[in-house]
Parts: C-alpha cells; structure tokens; sequence
C-alpha cells in the first residue's frame, strides 16, 4: 500500500523538506478584516509581519474547505496512492482536523487517515516528517501511527508572547480566568498547548530573561528525565537575532541535544502577535527511527 502523507502550512515545513519526504502541503487561510491570504501563495512571514504592523485590525484564522482538501485527494489518488495520512495543526486553535474527520469516510477510493498533532509550528512539523520518513521505508499506516501517538506525547510547546490581544480576539485561550494579570504592561505570558491541544495560560514573569529562563527549566527538566535523545525546536514571530542568540547559550549548556531554530508563520502569528519566542521539544524523530529500522533488521 503506498501511503501519501499531507500537512497543513502552519507546520513550517521548508519547501526542501517537502520535497526530500515528498510531503503534499496544502495551504493555510487568514484574514485581514475581508481580505483572505493564504499562507506560502499571497503572504510569507516577512509580508505578515509588516502587514501586521500597519493594519488596524488584528487579523483572524480561517480554515481550509474540504472542496480544498478533495482536490488535494483526487491528485493523490492519480499518483497512485492508496492510502493518505493528514497530520495537522491542533484541533484545540482550528476545527480543520475535526471538520476532516467527518469529511475522510466520504473520500472515494482512497482509506483517509487523520491524526491531530495537538500542537503546531515545528512541532506538527517534526511528526509529519517522522510519517513521511516511514511511509517512505514502507511502514504501514498502524506503526506509523503508533510512532506518531509516541511522538506526540512527548513534544511539549510553549511560547513567550509579547500580548494576549491577538489570542483574545481570537477566541483561542482556554483558561480565560489566567487572563488579569497577564495584561498587566510589561509583562511576559508564558502559554502552552494542554493534553486537549487547547491553548492555556501556564504562567508570566516581568521581563523577558526571566520568561526564558523559566521556559528553559522546564525544558531542563524534560532532558534529565528522557530515556531518548532529545530534539529542541527555538520558534520566533519576526525576532530572529534574540532566537539565535538563545539557541546559541541552548546548544552550549545542552550539548547532547539537537537544537534548530525556526519561525512562526502568518497562521500562528495571527495567535501569538510579533515578538512572541517559544520553545518546542519532544523525542528527536530522526533516532526514533533508526531505532525501528535496527529492530526491523533483526526481526
């Protein structure tokens, strides 16, 4: 059975890995009062963020149709797939991976798979590489979904933002009685997916440093406890030196993880504002998998 694996853009997937995991990406909608952009077609991060600064109103999500997500289905199914894994952003921000579900047993002629990542940004994005990896050594659609559930119970995001307007006017917080004291001036909320994929205040400090060094004791934790190797993933909304420069102090006093860096996008951007930073981690993918190919060549 030949497995196509699908995400949606807020992954942030590079137009390289894309195409090295032959992963089919569809993209994401936002909107600037009545105007729809779409995320990698009309509006990179760079146009976002200056348009951010501009617009007088703060822009919304929108979500990809299922008329959408049938094309992308149709042209699958003329590659010759059988089967279609879509890993996608959390079903707790946007209600695309639910409206899927109930959309996939309708799709004719090929079996849909759909699997909420809970999270988004690097985090969806190191799952949908983990799935395509394997679809591409021929795992099934069972192991890979198994490796997936792994995966997703350990990736832990958190984000630093500069202000709850944007998640506010969203409508995206989940724990809204956190909220006075993080709109206090000057100070940092610190938010994070929970076990639902829903987004929740986990605490706020007055300066950034402090911000941080409460997100990298967390992190510190999850490394003194992990059985595996660990992959850390350093996000920013149009704040690139600050994230460098934390990766950089990252990689010295964790030398044994793997650390990237990355962006959030238009999509997520509409969520966390400019100048939010964030921490993803999780097991590292890559060693998860030369594990199950190991085990497979001694079975």
């Amino acid at each position: 059975m030949k497995i196509a694996v699908v995400t949606d853009s807020s992954a942030n997937l590079s137009a390289q890995a894309a195409q090295d995991y032959k992963i089919t990406v569809v993209n994401d909608p936002i909107m600037f009062g009545n105007h729809v952009y779409h995320e990698n077609v009309d509006i990179n991060a760079d146009q976002f963020y200056r348009l951010l600064k501009v617009e007088k109103d703060i822009p919304t999500i929108s979500q990809i149709s299922m008329p959408e997500m049938q094309v992308v289905f149709d042209q699958l199914q003329a590659a010759g797939y059988d089967q279609v894994l879509v890993v996608g952003l959390s079903s707790g921000i946007s209600g695309y991976i639910n409206n899927l579900k109930t959309y996939a047993p309708s799709v004719k002629g090929l079996a849909v798979e759909v699997f909420d990542s809970r999270t988004a940004c690097a985090g969806t994005a190191n799952m949908v590489k983990l799935a395509a990896a394997m679809a591409l050594a021929d795992y099934s659609m069972a192991d890979i979904l198994a490796q997936l559930d792994l995966l997703r119970t350990t990736t832990q995001t958190v984000l630093i933002v500069n202000s709850m307007r944007h998640l506010v006017k969203n409508g995206r917080i989940y724990n809204n009685s956190s909220l006075a004291g993080t709109m206090v001036l000057r100070n940092k909320p610190i938010i994070t997916f929970n076990e639902h994929g829903k987004i929740q205040v986990l605490g706020k400090e007055r300066t950034l440093k402090n911000a941080q060094q409460a997100v990298q004791d967390e992190f510190n934790r999850f490394v003194i406890t992990s059985e595996q190797p660990v992959r850390l993933d350093i996000i920013n909304a149009n704040d690139p030196q600050i994230a460098e420069d934390w990766t950089s102090e990252l990689r010295y006093q964790f030398p044994a993880v793997r650390v990237k860096t990355g962006e959030i996008g238009p999509l997520m951007g509409v969520l966390t504002g400019e100048h939010a930073l964030g921490m993803i981690w999780s097991y590292d993918w890559k060693p998860l998998l030369n594990t199950l190919n190991q085990q497979r060549v001694v079975d």
